[in-house]
């Protein structure tokens, strides 16, 4: 059996006959015949052309209406509180107010951004400016305005001072001899005089208000120890909030501002929850979190979404704790801090919140929140 002649390849030959071919291409041949032609065709050739031209007029897909079809129905909307059928509450901020806030807010945010916000000396890197973002107690010493060494402490530090505690512990427990207690003591008031030859004599302190002249005289001194306390307490320093600085904030990337914003969560509810002197939401407060809010970006995830919407939920409770307490008859304003939030500052907060991240139902939560109220009070 001869074997198998096997055709070469010609190089130039393009494969198109081996090729399947593909859907409408043309075949058969096909007169040349102008476009508006409307004879009849004369030959297959001309067939051909007035088939494949009404083809290409046909549309690419057709639809039959479906004879069986119900018309559609239409479901009643249910009025709800936040809804634009109901006028909006008196208490709520306007829509020109929140456009307004939301633009200055975004104008706020570019500038802070820019390389050039803050033309100051450079950075120390070897010094600490603020707490570390998870010591959250330091933090909040930090804000109170302590001084530096009650909020700049270190692991290394405290890990040293308490070695030191220890090693102190177990050299008083080899001493020999016991520590001998520190005696107090007694200060006997006693007066004291010059006599002519210039010794002193000592006498009797009598009471001053027996060496007054006239009971309509002057006033006897006070007692030596509500004085002292007096002065002990005058003596004690007075803090003052640190409020967050252009150099301060261009420190903080956006995991640390949103680990601070957490914190301030944290901080209003307990101090709902607990009490007016735990934790108090001041005015400085309200400048830390709309700094801190200008470090987030545009688009976070949801984790990060789940924080901003908790912070303005705590403003939100706040606000709803400050219009009871205004409506209650047996407190106050006087009892509150002088510095403490304002109202304002919740709803500044609470509105950049829903319009810069688009969380439009936590509005509707808001208006919610002061239906409860009358118009009149909040």
């Amino acid at each position: 059996m001869p074997p198998t002649s096997k055709r070469k390849r010609d190089p130039h030959d393009d494969g198109s006959d081996g090729e399947e071919l593909a859907f409408g291409k043309q075949i058969l041949p096909v007169a040349d015949l102008p476009g508006d032609f409307d004879g009849e065709p004369m030959d297959g050739l001309q067939y051909l052309f007035t088939v494949r031209r009404d083809a290409r007029r046909l549309p690419d897909f057709t639809r039959v209406s479906n004879p069986y079809a119900s018309p559609e129905s239409t479901i009643p909307q249910i009025p709800h509180s936040g809804s634009s059928s109901l006028s909006p509450h008196p208490a709520l901020p306007t829509d020109d107010w929140c456009a307004i806030l939301e633009t200055r807010f975004s104008h706020f945010k570019a500038n802070l951004n820019q390389p050039t916000a803050y033309a100051g000396l450079a950075h120390d890197a070897g010094r600490r400016s603020m707490p570390d973002k998870r010591e959250r107690d330091l933090w909040w010493a930090f804000l109170e305005g302590k001084p530096e060494s009650e909020w700049n402490i270190t692991k290394t530090s405290t890990k040293k001072q308490k070695k030191q505690g220890k090693k102190q512990l177990g050299m008083r427990g080899w001493a020999d001899e016991p520590e001998q207690e520190e005696t107090s003591q007694v200060i006997i008031y006693e007066s004291s005089l010059l006599n002519d030859e210039g010794e002193v004599e000592e006498v009797l302190r009598l009471d001053p208000t027996e060496l007054l002249p006239t009971p309509s005289g002057t006033p006897a001194p006070s007692d030596p120890d509500t004085s002292m306390d007096d002065a002990a307490v005058s003596d004690v320093p007075t803090l003052t909030p640190r409020e967050p600085t252009t150099k301060l904030i261009k420190l903080i990337d956006e995991p640390t501002a949103l680990h601070l914003l957490m914190y301030f969560t944290h901080w209003i509810n307990n101090h709902l929850e607990k009490g007016q002197d735990v934790f108090p939401p001041r005015s400085s407060h309200a400048h830390w979190i709309f700094a801190l809010l200008s470090r987030i970006d545009d688009h976070v995830s949801a984790d990060d979404m789940n924080l901003l919407r908790n912070l303005a939920r705590a403003c939100m409770a706040l606000l709803r704790h400050r219009i009871e307490r205004k409506l209650a008859p047996s407190t106050s304003a006087s009892s509150d801090i002088p510095d403490s939030m304002t109202m304002e500052a919740c709803w500044m907060i609470i509105s950049i919140v829903v319009h810069v991240w688009k969380q439009k139902d936590l509005w509707m939560d808001a208006e919610s929140m002061l239906r409860r109220f009358p118009a009149t009070t909040v």
